[in-house]
């Protein structure tokens, strides 16, 4: 059938372009070879109309259906000569002539004009009336024609074998509320699926009285239609019935619904699923549990007065049910309250109903998680989307997904809506999340400030006078060290969050006891200088090669969380008798509280460093593998090692390509192209693991070394080396051969 239409299809748009082809020079009712149609031999004679009708494999036909339509070829003749450029008129009385609206077509210079007849779902004998128009005079023919209801079936396939009038049910027999699966397949009188819009209508005696869910019709262009059938107080067979709207072709199938059973029982929620130990209770903690059971019948109908028992499934550290039983609402549903004891674990209500003396129907609730629900020290994480923010020192907007994951002291998620607080020392970030499943995220966005604000002339940078790298004899230039503080460019973020500290648990029972190790927490505070204290109170601890003026310069506007507000920054320790401190958290018992640990909360927290990278401004060195002696020419048979950095010294954003090449009689040796990992580590990039080596052939005349550094969405940046063939002393200062 595509076939066929295509054929056609083509000669009407050939037709078509031979009139526009008319029109564009300047013809229209000429006569003699310029174009327009050609006149009768003799104009005496009358112009003859030719009408044939022809099915999809261009046999003559007197008949369509909606699923076999026909083409309509009239031919235009003036005499013996087939005339062109002629506008052929078509209407029928029963179906459809396309083009629909206009019903015209214009003769190709073989004076053709196609129309397409189409079935409107109307059945009966119709006339088609052809006309043309010329001079004036006009000339009609017309044909006689048949519409009928097309040859289609109903079924199914089961593999390539089709059932006709059956209707696939799956499964034929369901329980009450069930559903199954009603499939029925279209096929023309070939056996073949009809790719014609089709509608089938549907229906059952239990649909019919509402005691059934099934759609009345469905409309198809594939040739099948699967739905499903939802028993709604249904019992016993119920027959569905399929009628096919264009041929009346029938199909039926059948369902059995299995009787209503009584009393049947279904846990509905928990609400908290999370609970806090007892004693541990607070905002957004509870120590309790509301568990819904229903009790519904067959039909899925609330059965009220119902009496429901309830047991947990384990009462381990003194869990607890408000009541043994309840007895079902108006709605069918019964409430157990769990209570939590003081240990972690996790606890299941059963629920039964005696529905006679000798059948107890039993269901179980989800999983209740019995813990403290705060974060605990030790179980905080804080992760970035990416640790080097490409174009950060560039421009703003650059952005990073912040991510922070709690857990209690045993290890379960933190209960939904903690709320986490984030700070950063550049850029902005969104001030706080709260959780769901035990995380939440917030976004880091660039912007200023991108440097200290009382000391920004003390940040390092590759160029300073008193510039010394570990690495190599370079008195500038990128390093694979550390350069120390005032580090330029590296933004810490911190997040935190109302919790309590941790401990370990030497005895298992779920609390702290004295004389066990605890993690104690002072106040926290965002570590601008990365030395791990906070360094107005507790002067600078950077270490080498940070001297300890430039730490103290670094962590000079460190600020803290007064989480106690007395305006001083706590170390959180009560001398004399708790030189260093106690333990802070919900699992300090009752006895304990105040004597040697305490139940008063503390900050927990965790911080992560994030790059703000250059887009453009990279600079390169080159030393000796062995000696470290940067050169700017590059000897045949010596082994050399190049860094890459930005003016502050930090390594490129991950996807970096970093790409060596020479020119000249210059030619290298070694891997030429590097892709720079995403990373937050001090340093340049070409240290360690991810050392970029290069060796070279010199090849007895001049040439030259590149090292470009092309950020993803930013510009290149390339400095350029001699390369030379002169022999080297392996002991002169610089000299190296092949290690």
């Amino acid at each position: 059938m595509i076939t066929w239409f295509a054929r056609h299809s083509s000669r009407l748009m050939l037709t078509l372009a031979t009139m526009f082809t008319i029109a564009a020079c300047g013809g229209g009712g000429g006569g003699g070879g310029g174009g327009g149609f050609l006149p009768a031999d003799d104009p005496s004679e009358n112009y003859n109309l030719l009408l044939e009708l022809t099915n999809v494999y261009g046999e003559e036909t007197r008949v369509i259906t909606t699923s076999a339509p026909a083409l309509l070829t009239v031919t235009v003749k003036g005499g013996k000569r087939a005339v062109d450029g002629i506008v052929v008129t078509a209407s029928s009385d029963v179906g459809v002539v396309v083009p629909e609206v206009t019903g015209t077509s214009l003769t190709d210079m073989d004076g053709v004009a196609l129309f397409r007849m189409e079935s409107d779902g109307t059945v009966g004998a119709g006339t088609i009336t052809v006309s043309i128009t010329v001079d004036s005079v006009s000339t009609t023919e017309t044909l006689t024609f048949q519409v009928e209801r097309p040859d289609l079936r109903l079924g199914y396939f089961e593999e390539n074998t089709f059932f006709e009038g059956l209707i696939e049910v799956v499964p034929e027999e369901i329980t009450a509320g069930g559903s199954a699966s009603v499939t029925i397949a279209i096929v023309d009188a070939t056996g073949e699926r009809v790719t014609t819009e089709e509608t089938i209508l549907l229906g059952s005696d239990c649909a019919r009285n509402g005691d059934a869910i099934l759609p009345a019709s469905v409309v198809t262009l594939t040739g099948q239609i699967d739905v499903t059938y939802t028993a709604a107080g249904c019992e016993g067979d119920d027959v569905i019935g399929a009628v096919l709207l264009d041929s009346g072709s029938e199909a039926r199938g059948t369902v059995n619904v299995a009787p209503a059973e009584v009393g049947s029982l279904n846990f509905v929620s928990a609400e908290p699923e999370l609970i806090a130990l007892k004693g541990t209770g607070g905002a957004g903690r509870q120590e309790s549990s509301k568990v819904t059971f229903a009790t519904i019948d067959g039909q899925g109908t609330p059965i009220p007065g119902v009496l429901v028992e309830f047991e947990l499934s384990t009462e381990i550290g003194g869990l607890t049910l408000d009541e043994p039983s309840d007895i079902t609402d108006a709605d069918g549903l019964a409430v157990a309250v769990v209570r939590s004891g003081n240990v972690a674990t996790s606890v299941r209500v059963i629920a039964s109903v005696e529905v006679t003396e000798d059948d107890i129907r039993s269901t179980v609730s989800d999983a209740l998680v019995v813990s403290t629900g705060l974060p605990d020290a030790d179980s905080i994480s804080l992760s970035s989307s990416v640790l080097n923010v490409g174009g950060a020192l560039d421009f703003d907007g650059r952005t990073a997904t912040l991510t922070v994951r709690m857990a209690d002291k045993f290890n379960n998620p933190v209960a939904d809506g903690t709320s986490a607080l984030f700070t950063t020392e550049y850029g902005s970030i969104v001030s706080t999340c709260s959780t769901v499943g035990g995380l939440c995220s917030v976004t880091w966005t660039s912007q200023d400030p991108r440097f200290p604000t009382f000391n920004q002339d003390l940040v390092r940078t590759i160029f300073d006078s008193d510039y010394s790298c570990a690495s190599h004899s370079g008195g500038s230039g990128p390093c694979p060290d550390d350069l120390g503080a005032i580090r330029g460019l590296r933004s810490t973020i911190v997040v935190s969050v109302i919790g309590e500290e941790y401990f370990k648990d030497a005895n298992g029972n779920g609390l702290y006891d004295p004389g066990e190790q605890f993690e104690n927490l002072p106040e926290a505070f965002i570590d601008k200088n990365e030395d791990g204290v906070y360094t107005p109170a507790l002067g600078p601890q950077c270490g080498p090669p940070s001297t300890p003026e430039r730490c103290a310069a670094a962590g000079a506007e460190e600020d803290f969380y007064d989480f106690n507000e007395d305006g001083e920054y706590s170390l959180n320790v009560s001398p004399p008798q708790f030189p260093n401190g106690v333990y802070n958290g919900s699992l300090c018992p009752p006895e304990g509280d105040d004597v040697y640990c305490s139940k008063d909360l503390v900050i927990v927290s965790d911080s992560i460093v994030l790059i703000m990278s250059s887009s453009s401004s990279y600079s390169s060195v080159i030393a000796n593998a062995r000696s470290g002696q940067v050169s700017s020419t590059l000897q045949e048979g010596v082994s050399y090692v190049a860094y890459v950095s930005d003016l502050y010294n930090n390594r490129p954003p991950g996807g970096t390509s970093v790409t060596i090449s020479t020119k000249g009689d210059c030619a290298l040796l070694t891997e030429g192209s590097f892709q720079v990992a995403d990373s937050n580590s001090r340093g340049a990039f070409g240290g360690g693991s991810e050392q970029m080596n290069i060796q070279i052939d010199g090849g007895g005349g001049q040439g030259t070394l590149s090292v470009a550094v092309a950020v993803s969405g930013g510009s290149a940046s390339t400095e350029t080396y001699n390369c030379s063939t002169i022999p080297t002393d392996p002991n002169a200062p610089g000299g190296g051969g092949i290690p």
